[in-house]
């Protein structure tokens, strides 16, 4: 299969997996400590690539991200709709619980620039990579100005695209960071967060999984040479092919390496991934197309756009460069609209 969705459905790497199946059992015999001490390693090492001290656990559920929020009970949340849809969702069950305030990407980048207006939030969560546009937010920038105006808040980054693709932020004394093992080839619901000491109480104490944390850190290492970027490339052959019945959701120049948030006039995307399916091609319409939902993006929608507007998006992310994947998409979008599907 070619991959237009490789950000958001990665490849399953078996040989990183390998540290699931190389125990008896999934906890450490309590009786002997250096396993204990060996994992706690592991992890310092884990936070310490990203300068920081600590490390732990964060499966990416909802469930997880509802335990975070509660933590922050007491105090107002900033929170970035276009974050995880699993963040996301934890968002929509208890924004009756807490004290949220919605971040949404400006309209003209497309990405999360200005937060002027959030000078009374004390806890900022906000994704590298923004969910379904794949627009980088600029960290960096950002947290200087939550700095500048709350010097005591907290930013809390979602890096797992960044890392797939080579990025290698590193941490400020209020940052923590959250990385989804499945954006670097392990199952579902793993993941860490890395921080500095003080913040590691945040967190329930972490349950080690033997072997884990010394091959995540192995995976981020192979992953350290960021591809070429090609994505400028890929939309002048689609350009080229369907003028004006192709444009963007988003500039090129906010978008991470290799990514493309498409827009197909007047067409419904999952006829396209179908389409697509027979070439043997996959992509998707959006988070919510990736996890089985027959719902438009999440951000999208939040960022006002409506259902038929949201349904012509083909969130692309790509490792390899190959013209003939982007005129093999452009051949089935004309064929559809010369069905009129």
């Amino acid at each position: 299969m070619k991959k237009l969705d490789l950000l958001q459905n990665p490849l399953f790497n078996l040989q990183l997996n390998q540290c699931f199946l190389t125990q008896k059992t999934q906890n450490l015999p309590p009786i002997l400590p250096e396993g204990f001490k060996k994992n706690q390693k592991d992890l310092q090492k884990l936070s310490a690539y990203f300068g920081g001290e600590s490390a732990g656990n964060f499966n990416f559920s909802s469930g997880a991200f509802i335990e975070l929020f509660a933590r922050f009970a007491k105090q107002k949340i900033a929170f970035a709709l276009s974050n995880h849809q699993q963040a996301y969702q934890a968002y929509q069950n208890s924004c009756h619980l807490f004290d949220f305030k919605p971040i949404l990407p400006n309209h003209s980048h497309k990405n999360i620039q200005d937060l002027t207006d959030y000078k009374d939030c004390e806890v900022f969560v906000i994704p590298y990579i923004n969910q379904d546009l794949l627009t980088i937010n600029p960290i960096q920038e950002l947290y200087s100005q939550i700095q500048h105006f709350n010097p005591d808040a907290l930013l809390i980054v979602d890096i797992s695209y960044a890392m797939r693709f080579g990025e290698k932020p590193t941490l400020q004394k209020n940052m923590i960071f959250l990385c989804d093992a499945e954006s670097l080839g392990f199952l579902r619901n793993y993941g860490i967060y890395a921080c500095f000491a003080k913040h590691a109480h945040l967190f329930p104490p972490t349950r080690y999984i033997d072997n884990f944390y010394s091959a995540f850190l192995q995976a981020i290492l192979s992953f350290s040479n960021p591809p070429k970027d090609y994505k400028n490339e890929a939309f002048q052959i689609l350009k080229g092919l369907l003028g004006d019945q192709i444009t963007l959701f988003a500039p090129l120049c906010s978008c991470f390496t290799n990514c493309l948030p498409l827009r197909f006039d007047k067409i419904k995307a999952r006829l396209l991934l179908q389409s697509l399916y027979l070439d043997k091609i996959d992509a998707i319409n959006g988070q919510e197309c990736l996890f089985g939902f027959e719902r438009p993006s999440f951000v999208l929608k939040e960022m006002g756009y409506s259902d038929l507007e949201s349904r012509e998006l083909l969130s692309v992310s790509f490792e390899n460069f190959e013209p003939e994947v982007f005129e093999i998409l452009a051949k089935h979008y004309l064929q559809i609209k010369a069905l009129e599907v």
